[in-house]
């Protein structure tokens, strides 16, 4: 089967990283450029470093699938030049780990972690996701505040019953998402549009309460061909908030509820 190659899109051309050194060695360095297009409430949009992290541990093994990525954030990005140094952690039969550090103006940015697989016969199952969005058809389209750019970067119809209002008894945001141009639903994109949603404390709080991202974990089940009519259902639910540090888990599934990707994310709320 010949596989029809889509034209690159905003987000490859956004997420590209290039390689200074060779890539099949245990220690890579990559160049890339954090756009404009990625502002966030605050410095540049999480998922989209982690994303970059993902097309880095691609280059380096490409015949190995993307699983769980851990990010941890430690001081915002700005919009500019930045460096990714990715190294082989491990590299076996099966799995690969991978820790990338992105770097700007002398500093350390974020460290992300990545687990590699080969393709294996597993012991597989599927249990549907079992907490859902309101059908497509109502929920209505978001409109974010001025300036926060990354919002630009997908399509998104959110549950009348999440919109984010600061005074809700809940911390649960939901809704539908797929990219603005045709492109498959790949680890990359999957890994941004995980961290992509507002942040579910805003239900209960002004923002950037609740907004700023700690730890950001994603795990891949599986990943998606593009579809121009395929909607990902998303779920975020922060249920808890203890000493300023909230927990939000997060369920990417299809229209009939096959999980693709889940999400674990702490974010500060003090």
């Amino acid at each position: 089967m010949i596989e029809t190659l889509l034209p690159a899109t905003q987000f490859d051309r956004t997420t590209e990283v290039r390689p200074v050194n060779g890539t099949d060695e245990p220690i890579v360095r990559f160049a890339v450029d954090l756009d404009d297009s990625w502002r966030s409430l605050r410095g540049i949009h999480g998922g989209y470093l982690t994303a970059l992290a993902v097309r880095a541990a691609e280059a380096m093994a490409p015949e190995r699938s993307v699983r769980t990525v851990s990010t941890s954030f430690f001081r915002p990005a700005e919009v500019g030049p930045a460096g990714l140094l990715v190294e082989v952690e491990r590299n076996g039969r099966s799995l690969t780990t991978l820790v990338s550090s992105l770097h700007q103006n002398g500093r350390e940015i974020a460290q992300t972690r990545l687990t590699m697989t080969a393709a294996v016969d597993g012991n597989d199952w599927d249990s549907p996701a079992l907490d859902r969005p309101a059908p497509l058809e109502q929920c209505v389209p978001f409109t974010p505040p001025p300036g926060i750019r990354h919002f630009e970067q997908a399509l998104l119809r959110i549950d009348p019953a999440t919109i984010p209002t600061s005074d809700a008894d809940d911390s649960r945001i939901a809704g539908y998402a797929r990219p603005i141009e045709a492109r498959p639903f790949d680890a990359a994109w999957l890994a941004m549009i995980g961290d992509w949603f507002p942040p579910s404390p805003f239900r209960r709080h002004v923002p950037p309460t609740g907004g700023v991202s700690i730890d950001y974990t994603v795990h891949l089940h599986r990943t998606l061909p593009a579809d121009d009519a395929a909607w990902l259902s998303c779920v975020f639910d922060a249920r808890t908030s203890v000493d300023g540090m909230a927990l939000e888990h997060g369920s990417l599934s299809t229209s009939d509820g096959i999980l693709v990707a889940e999400t674990f994310h702490t974010r500060w709320t003090a």
